[in-house]
C-alpha cells in the first residue's frame, strides 16, 4: 500500500507536511500509513486527515539523524511515499541539524 502522488506542503525544523489527495476518505490506508510512519525512530507524532489528505509528521531531529533511524526511515519512506524524492527530504533534515 502506498501513495502515489505525495507532496511537500510544508517544512519546519521538527515538523513536515505532506499532502496526499489519495488519503481523502480512506481511513484504512491512513492508519496504515500512521502504522508505518511512527515505526520509525524519532518520529514522535503522526497525525492524518482524511478530509484534507494532510498528514503531520512531528519528529525529535536528533534521534531521526541517527544512520540507524535514517535508513528505517528511507525504507518506510520508499514504500508508503515512492514518487517522493526522499534524498531532498534527507538533505533538509541534514541541514535542520545545524
Amino acid at each position: 500500500m502506498h501513495l502515489e502522488k505525495v507532496e511537500i506542503v510544508h517544512f519546519i525544523p521538527g515538523r513536515v507536511r505532506l499532502r496526499a489527495a489519495e488519503l481523502r476518505g480512506q481511513s484504512d490506508l491512513a492508519m496504515h500509513v500512521r502504522e508505518k510512519a511512527s515505526q520509525i525512530p524519532g518520529i514522535t507524532q503522526v497525525d492524518i486527515s482524511t478530509v484534507t489528505g494532510s498528514v503531520l509528521i512531528a519528529y525529535d531531529s536528533k534521534v531521526l539523524a541517527r544512520p540507524e533511524s535514517l535508513q528505517i526511515m528511507r525504507e518506510v519512506m520508499e514504500e508508503l511515499f515512492p514518487n517522493l524524492d526522499i534524498d531532498q527530504v534527507l538533505s533538509w533534515l541534514a541541514k535542520a541539524q545545524h
